[in-house]
């Protein structure tokens, strides 16, 4: 686990109008578009890296989370 501590950060999503947010992780994973709220994408980001998760889930973990 501890490889992965900080593996993921929040992104701003410049094209988007309003402005969004996604996470990005090492080794080029990125989720883009997930939300408006800048504190909502970096509470899952940290929840991501408390986690470990590995960059193969994250796609699935933000679906989920978008669905909630």
């Amino acid at each position: 686990m501890g490889e992965n501590c900080g593996m993921y950060r929040v992104f701003a999503d410049g094209t988007a109008r309003p402005r969004m947010y996604g996470i990005q992780g090492r080794g080029g994973v990125r989720v883009g578009r997930i939300s408006t709220d800048f504190q909502e994408v970096s509470r899952l980001a940290e929840c991501c890296n408390s986690a470990g998760l590995s960059p193969i889930h994250l796609a699935d973990v933000v679906e989920d989370f978008r669905r909630s």
